[in-house]
């Protein structure tokens, strides 16, 4: 007769509270892709009007906010007013993410992912007017989409970006695609 799999445990089986709990490395992976989400929508609403420096929505703030107030963890910071531009708030997405997702010297860090947080380190070039930010932007989707073209307008850089956020999730969890 073979043993259960509960008898190999100390203690009994966990609960499920236990089980569904997140660790530390998944909240900062929900985080990481939540933020990348909303920085998607905001780069959206800067697209769909071309101005970066209108207000952001108050709900973009407010998810802004609930996210912050995660990530910073009842740390004092400075709070996100509800005159913020949609750029100001898109960089402060920027800005988490980074800090989210550099992984470690000792972690492995796929090539994938290498090249998001890079083109995260070109994004001030999406709001840049300079004639010099063209070949930022040039080089910001090419990370982004591998087309080797040199001419990447703003919009072309801005959109391969927002792909690149709202796929940011496959990046994450690997595995959740081929189970």
């Amino acid at each position: 007769m073979s043993k259960s799999p509960n008898a190999r445990r100390t203690g009994g089986p966990l609960s499920w509270e236990q089980l569904a709990r997140p660790d530390t490395e998944q909240c900062q992976r929900f985080l990481a892709e939540s933020l990348s989400l909303l920085l998607a929508d905001l780069l959206r609403s800067v697209l769909s009007d071309a101005s970066p420096a209108l207000p952001a929505d108050e709900s973009a703030v407010e998810r802004y906010r609930n996210l912050a107030d995660s990530l910073a963890d009842g740390e004092s910071r400075r709070r996100t007013s509800v005159g913020i531009t949609r750029a100001g708030l898109a960089k402060r997405c920027v800005t988490w993410l980074k800090l989210l997702l550099i992984p470690p010297p000792s972690a492995p860090c796929t090539a994938a992912m290498r090249e998001f947080v890079d083109a995260l380190g070109l994004f001030p070039a999406l709001f840049d007017s300079e004639p010099s930010a063209r070949s930022r932007r040039a080089r910001l989707t090419w990370l982004l989409t591998h087309d080797r073209r040199l001419d990447a307008s703003t919009r072309e850089a801005a959109t391969a970006l927002i792909e690149a956020c709202e796929h940011l999730g496959v990046l994450l969890w690997p595995d959740a695609e081929t189970a």
